[in-house]
């Protein structure tokens, strides 16, 4: 899984406790480093919306709520089964530092304006965090709201959906460029390869179809490749 970093998102810091996921659900277990439920005495990443991030295991999701006892319910089901793992939060401290944050799939964004730099400085700046406003401003550094955003989702094994964010005009026109030269030649220049394709083996078959008892030998089968969207997008590229 690719996460995308964010200079202008809030830093993550290390958690207290770890965590331990099951495939396909939105429940995280709180445990020790050895897999034991616990049951916290210090909370320091249940604001809603907050960021859990896992890099052992390359997973990041956003608190929902605090499901009560050693559990917390994530807006995103976990992928995989995982943990016990230490998780990286971005809501456990006042901290206005940014530039190791990430944009956590399938998660609304808030976008927030600060006048203070890290040292408490005057400066002026947007950042993003996860973590919900309370009262139009963020719970922690009081910083106010002024937008948010969602990010699209990731895919969850066979049964999952993918999401892709829409694209501006341009990027939309890749794609149907895409669909009709992807598979062709390096070198090749023709701007219609799979119709082209198409249209080709579909007349051999015509042909074939339509000889006296159908004598003859049959035309080859031509390949099945199905292509990602972002082969579309190279193969419509062409700038």
């Amino acid at each position: 899984m690719s996460l995308t970093a964010a200079k202008t998102a809030r830093s993550l810091m290390t958690a207290t406790y770890y965590c331990t996921g099951v495939s396909g659900s939105r429940i995280l277990g709180i445990t020790d480093a050895y897999g034991t439920p616990t049951v916290p005495v210090v909370r320091p990443f249940y604001k809603p919306g907050a960021t859990l991030y896992f890099p052992d295991d390359n997973l990041v999701f956003t608190v929902q709520a605090f499901a009560g006892g050693s559990a917390l319910q994530t807006d995103q089901a976990s992928p995989v089964y995982f943990g016990p793992s230490l998780p990286q939060t971005t809501n456990d401290s006042s901290a206005r530092a940014r530039g190791s944050g990430l944009l956590v799939p399938d998660a609304l964004h808030f976008i927030y304006l600060s006048v203070l730099d890290d040292a408490g400085s005057p400066d002026y700046y947007p950042y993003v965090d996860t973590i919900d406003p309370e009262r139009g401003v963020h719970p922690y550094t009081r910083d106010k709201a002024i937008g948010s955003f969602k990010t699209a989702p990731l895919s969850i094994g066979a049964a999952g959906t993918v999401g892709r964010l829409i694209p501006q005009i341009e990027t939309r026109v890749k794609y149907l460029e895409g669909v009709l030269r992807a598979g062709r030649a390096a070198a090749s220049s023709v701007q219609d390869d799979r119709l082209a394709k198409l249209v080709a083996r579909l007349a051999a078959l015509e042909t074939w179809a339509n000889g006296t008892g159908h004598f003859g030998t049959p035309p080859a089968v031509g390949t099945t490749t199905v292509y990602t969207e972002d082969q579309f997008i190279q193969a419509g590229d062409q700038a």
